[in-house]
């Protein structure tokens, strides 16, 4: 953390993201993507093919790194928690999420999250959204959101919503429900600070 004259700056630890690539074999010469993450409208049998147990060791372990790298990095959150949900049966197609992932990060190591000084806020803003049935296989959605204090992001989340929505209007007012449960967490905690 660094305080200068323009804000106060919070660098990532980079390690995770280093290790991740490296351990995915990633060299000076790979190839780099401007996404963490794509949606697969439709499923293909071979990437169904369940990873050798070492290899999905190995998955379970870089998920986990990422899970962990992904606190703090909100560009990486909603891929993390994706590639989260196939650490019990690892495929060919989790597999090759998390390679995409590792090939965002080759030149996204480093992260510099910086809060600007700004006048005093007196409210904060909440935003949701959900991908209405986006796991094709249990067919549930995943909620995401920011909050934000003034022009500074202080929380962002992306989760698996815990029942199966019946409709996208049901899968958005899960999100709804979920942001104003965090907005009212926070403020409650900035009226105690």
């Amino acid at each position: 953390i660094t305080w200068s004259d323009d804000g106060i700056s919070y660098e990532v630890d980079q390690r995770h993201a280093e290790i991740i690539v490296k351990q995915l074999g990633f060299g000076g010469d790979a190839k780099e993507v401007n996404t963490p993450g794509q949606k697969l409208e439709e499923l293909d049998p071979e990437d169904e093919v369940e990873l050798a147990p070492r290899d999905a060791s190995m998955y379970r372990g870089l998920v986990a790194r990422a899970n962990y790298m992904g606190q703090d990095r909100s560009d990486v959150q909603y891929t993390v928690e994706e590639l989260s949900r196939s650490t019990s049966k690892t495929t060919v197609g989790s597999w090759k999420g998390l390679k995409r992932l590792g090939r965002y990060l080759i030149n996204k190591t480093r992260v510099i999250v910086k809060f600007g000084y700004q006048e005093p806020v007196n409210e904060i803003a909440v935003w949701t959204d959900s991908d209405y049935a986006g796991c094709r296989k249990s067919r549930k959605s995943t909620s995401g959101g920011v909050v934000m204090l003034g022009s500074h992001m202080i929380k962002s989340w992306a989760t698996t919503q815990g029942v199966i929505a019946l409709s996208s209007g049901e899968a958005e007012y899960y999100g709804i429900v979920k942001g104003a449960s965090v907005a009212l967490g926070l403020r409650n905690m900035l009226d105690d600070l």
